[in-house]
């Protein structure tokens, strides 16, 4: 009988065989559920920074008025905004003065993209092996980082300045665009993938904006 017994039952070992293996299973299926939705994210941050280039196209053209797109990153947060920003206050130092600062800044934000919120995201190193050159009409744009650091290593046109990283585009009512900041003169890159630590995700998605025509693309 006691034989019978054992073979129709568990023993200890094949319980803590079982649930290791249930454990394991476990962790594979959070780690296939968390990268899928951080690459949903890295898309949508990328998809969400294009309508950000769009809406500063068409305000300016339409309103007459400058408008800016500014990257910033001081470390902790990270995200960009959308500036209307008329020529008569002055010339400001995009490169170097405080960007976060809205009493120095000026003008008038209208939409703000606080990418940090979304868990899961970061920026590509631009400096990596493995980026495939961007194709035409964007090839002549470097796919090359500004400095190293998370927004600086994952942008072409951003700089080091008070207050931490920054990237500007202006964009004018005559149509065209330039970058105040950086070295980029035919255009910028900005590149996001999911955060991992560290280590290369292999999807990476990067919008680019071609100067001075002001044409966007998102690969």
């Amino acid at each position: 009988m006691s034989s019978r017994f054992r073979s129709a039952g568990f023993t200890l070992i094949e319980l803590l065989v079982a649930v290791a293996i249930l454990g394991v299973l476990v962790t594979l299926a959070g780690m296939a559920v968390f990268h899928g939705t951080a690459r949903v994210r890295v898309s949508n941050a990328a998809f969400e920074v294009g309508a950000l280039y769009t809406a500063a196209q068409l305000r300016a053209t339409s309103m007459g008025v400058p408008h800016y797109v500014v990257f910033h990153d001081d470390g902790t947060d990270f995200g960009a905004y959308l500036l209307e920003r008329p020529d008569a206050l002055g010339a400001y130092n995009w490169a170097a003065e405080d960007v976060l600062n809205p009493t120095q800044v000026g003008g008038t934000r209208h939409e703000q993209l606080r990418l940090s919120r979304e868990s899961g995201l970061g920026f590509v190193n631009l400096a990596r092996p493995g980026l495939r050159p961007l194709p035409a009409p964007f090839a002549s744009i470097p796919l090359t980082p500004s400095g190293t650091g998370r927004l600086l290593g994952g942008c072409s046109f951003c700089t080091e300045g008070t207050g931490g990283a920054r990237g500007v585009i202006r964009f004018s009512p005559d149509g065209t665009v330039r970058l105040l900041t950086g070295s980029a003169e035919l255009g910028g890159v900005i590149a996001f993938e999911p955060d991992s630590r560290g280590t290369s995700s292999g999807h990476p998605r990067l919008v680019v904006i071609a100067a001075p025509a002001g044409a966007i693309r998102v690969f």
